[in-house]
């Protein structure tokens, strides 16, 4: 049996600067139009590890007492925009040695722009 969790995240300008505050990555292709247009982006676009954070964020609700994350991995298929909404969704696929695994899939309108999976254990 498949359970799932959905749920939405909008990246946006002010996240993006907030984000390159707190993580210390000022690369310009997330902050300037110019920068980003000289790396051959229509815009500037989102730090990866921010998109994988807010994600975890949805998913964190499969996170039971007593379980901890023991594997976290996400694929970035397409560039993630200011002010994109991404609509996630998150899938329990199996129980491996009483480790859950889920998968994680974000699209942009119809198009898929990261996977991903992670794996839980008992502490």
């Amino acid at each position: 049996m498949c359970v799932g969790i959905s749920g939405s995240i909008t990246l946006t300008k002010e996240k993006i600067k907030q984000y390159a505050l707190l993580s210390g990555d000022f690369n310009q292709i997330h902050l300037n139009q110019e920068a980003a247009e000289r790396f051959g982006f229509k815009a500037p676009i989102a730090h990866g590890m921010l998109t994988m954070g807010l994600a975890l964020e949805i998913v964190s609700s499969f996170i039971e007492k007593g379980m901890r994350i023991s594997t976290y991995e996400m694929q970035f298929l397409k560039p993630i925009f200011q002010n994109d909404t991404i609509h996630l969704v998150g899938e329990k696929m199996q129980l491996e040695n009483d480790s859950p695994t889920f998968v994680i899939e974000g699209r942009n309108g119809n198009q898929v722009v990261v996977t991903g999976e992670f794996v839980l254990t008992r502490e």
